[in-house]
This record gives structure tokens, C-alpha cells and sequence, in this order.
């Protein structure tokens, strides 16, 4: 089960969609606030994949809270900025395709290649 987590419930719609045609259960939250909310009622959940930039929440800050809380989730952030800091968890770039998520979907880390190098700021 994976849960997508985007303020845009068009780039949302999306990415479940994505998912669904890789035969993957998908659940949606517009925020980190109503992410954690389902997490907390779906132990099913196996996958978060979290966009960045959100209102409430931003995805790293999800990202946080939600490993704290349930250690092997597995944990994949996506942005469409290129100035984003970098996290402990995989950062992919938006646009992303079906090929990429179906790697996620199975468990692989993104490769080198669809991740994003995000330089520290100082």
C-alpha cells in the first residue's frame, strides 16, 4: 500500500494513478497533517511518497515524524524545485515517469539518475 502525499490534487491524482496502473493499493492526503492522520489508522502502509513543498507540513518534516513513529516505512520525496535541502530519504525529481515509480513500487531505490542533487545551503 503505498500512501502519495500532495498539495496539488492534480500532480496527486497523478502519481496515484501511476501507481494503480502498477497494480499498487494507493491511498491520498493533500498535507503532512492528514498523512500522519491516515498512517496512524492504516498499518497496511508500506510506502510514503511525499512531495516536498506542502502547507501545514512539508514533506521532510513528514518524512521525520513519520520514521520516528514507524520505523520501517519506506520513505521516497519528490519535488519540482531544484533548490530543495537534501534529506536522509531518496529525493526524486518531478516530472517523474511510470518507469521510476515502478522501481519504487518494487522496493529499488531511485537510481543516481532520477535523483536529485540538491546542494546544501549555508
Amino acid at each position: 500500500m503505498v500512501l502519495v502525499v500532495d498539495d496539488e490534487p492534480l500532480v496527486r491524482m497523478y502519481a496515484a494513478d501511476m501507481f494503480e496502473d502498477l497494480g499498487v493499493e494507493v491511498l491520498e492526503a493533500r498535507d503532512g497533517v492528514e498523512a500522519l492522520e491516515i498512517l496512524e489508522r492504516r498499518p497496511d502502509v508500506s510506502l510514503l511518497f511525499s512531495d516536498c513543498r506542502m502547507p501545514r507540513m512539508t514533506g521532510p518534516e513528514l518524512a521525520e515524524e513519520a520514521s520516528k513513529r514507524w520505523p520501517s516505512l519506506r520513505i521516497v520525496l519528490a519535488s519540482g524545485y531544484t533548490d530543495v535541502r537534501p534529506t536522509r530519504w531518496p529525493l526524486i525529481a518531478k516530472p517523474y515517469d511510470a518507469a521510476i515509480l515502478a522501481g519504487i513500487a518494487q522496493g529499488q531505490p531511485p537510481c543516481h539518475a532520477t535523483m536529485m542533487a540538491a546542494a546544501p545551503r549555508g
